[in-house]
């Protein structure tokens, strides 16, 4: 765990603290939270990183061996359920525009340098599909309603452009409806037959 550490350390140097604090403020991340801050967020998925962790259950697990280190990492008091709900609930933006500031601190300091990204990047899409839990019972997503999650994995080259979620607000009711759009071209695909499975 050591070397880990020295690791994350080093890299948690070149994170603009400053920068990072003030875009925590702007997008106001770290309102009404406890002690799992935003910062505490990056230095979990900064571990993760590292570890090659890619579930939540991994991560935890992973942190879970080394808790006595858990001071020195700037962490305490995580659970699956608290990651899940940060992810899910703070902005992603903080993370974006940190990556810019970043790279723009390296092109300062290696200006000759052109930024290149030769890994492929993945994206996961999770959908919810509610279904009528009377109609399929196998389906149970709550005590009393029925939906399945649709993951979809794909990289930047593989991106389905066949494949769109549509949104619609019905301007008379303020009722939100969302529908999956397929081209033709898709209509013989496995995930397509899923889809329409799901949806009789």
């Amino acid at each position: 765990m050591s070397s880990l550490n020295t690791v994350l350390n080093e890299l948690l140097q070149i994170v603009p603290r400053y920068k990072f604090d003030s875009l925590v403020s702007e997008y106001k991340n770290d309102r009404y939270v406890k002690y799992y801050t935003t910062w505490q967020q990056f230095i979990t998925l900064l571990y993760a990183q590292i570890k090659g962790k890619d579930s939540l259950r991994e991560i935890i697990t992973s942190l879970n061996t080394h808790k006595t280190s858990w001071y020195h990492m700037g962490l305490k008091d995580i659970h699956r359920s608290t990651i899940s709900d940060a992810n899910r609930n703070r902005s992603y933006e903080v993370y974006e525009k940190l990556f810019y500031e970043i790279l723009k601190k390296t092109k300062d300091i290696t200006p000759k340098h052109k930024f290149r990204f030769d890994n492929p990047m993945y994206s996961i899409d999770a959908t919810v599909i509610n279904l009528c839990l009377s109609m399929f019972p196998w389906a149970r997503y709550r005590k009393t309603k029925g939906a399945l999650k649709l993951h979809y994995h794909y990289t930047n080259k593989e991106y389905p452009e066949q494949l769109k979620l549509v949104g619609y607000k019905d301007p008379k009711t303020d009722k939100e409806l969302v529908f999956f759009s397929i081209t033709l071209s898709y209509l013989h695909s496995p995930l397509h037959r899923f889809i329409s499975l799901a949806g009789r």
